[in-house]
């Protein structure tokens, strides 16, 4: 455990010159699949999995619009990644061992997802509890949220009330038991 620890920390770990030099949704997407997850472009209807099959062309031609990941590495360390994201519209955590509660903060503080994020999925990531979920009250364009198989959160009610008045127009589909 202490080594996929410390390589998860390598993953993990922003490199801001990379994101100035290819730019954010270049510099995010190497991110992501280093770490196990898939991201789809506007625009295509595939997701990007192999790391060394990105796209290459002019800068900024590829634009990040979903990330899907399921088992990755993915940590708040790296969520630095995410800041230049503007077209990001459908994100799904499942099986995200290292997600937790300060991560959807995170998430939900980023300014850009903030306005471009309508889905978001969050599926057998045991280290998420009520207040992660509460932190999602930020994403003011959230259309869609899908909770699934998470045992950290333990005040349901409370916390879906509270989240579905801070968003009213938001479609929560639950599966906790």
């Amino acid at each position: 455990r202490p080594f996929w620890g410390w390589l998860n920390a390598v993953f993990n770990k922003v490199d801001h010159e990379r994101i100035q030099a290819v730019g954010p949704d270049r510099a995010a997407s190497e991110w992501l699949l280093r770490c196990g997850a898939l991201v789809r472009y506007q625009g295509s209807p595939k997701w990007q999995q192999d790391y060394n099959g990105l796209p290459t062309g002019p800068l900024g031609k590829y634009k990040i619009e979903a990330i899907n990941a399921t088992e990755s590495c993915i940590m708040y360390r790296g969520f630095d990644y995410l800041d230049g994201l503007e077209h990001v519209t459908d994100i799904k955590l499942e099986k995200c061992m290292y997600i937790q509660d300060e991560c959807l903060q995170r998430l939900s503080e980023t300014n850009n997802l903030q306005k471009s994020l309508q889905q978001l999925k969050i599926i057998s990531c045991g280290n998420v509890t009520d207040k992660g979920i509460l932190a999602l009250h930020k994403l003011t364009n959230l259309e869609y949220l899908y909770l699934s198989d998470l045992p950290g959160i333990r005040e349901k009610e409370t916390t879906f009330r509270v989240l579905q008045q801070a968003l009213p127009n938001l479609e929560l589909e639950l599966d906790l038991e």
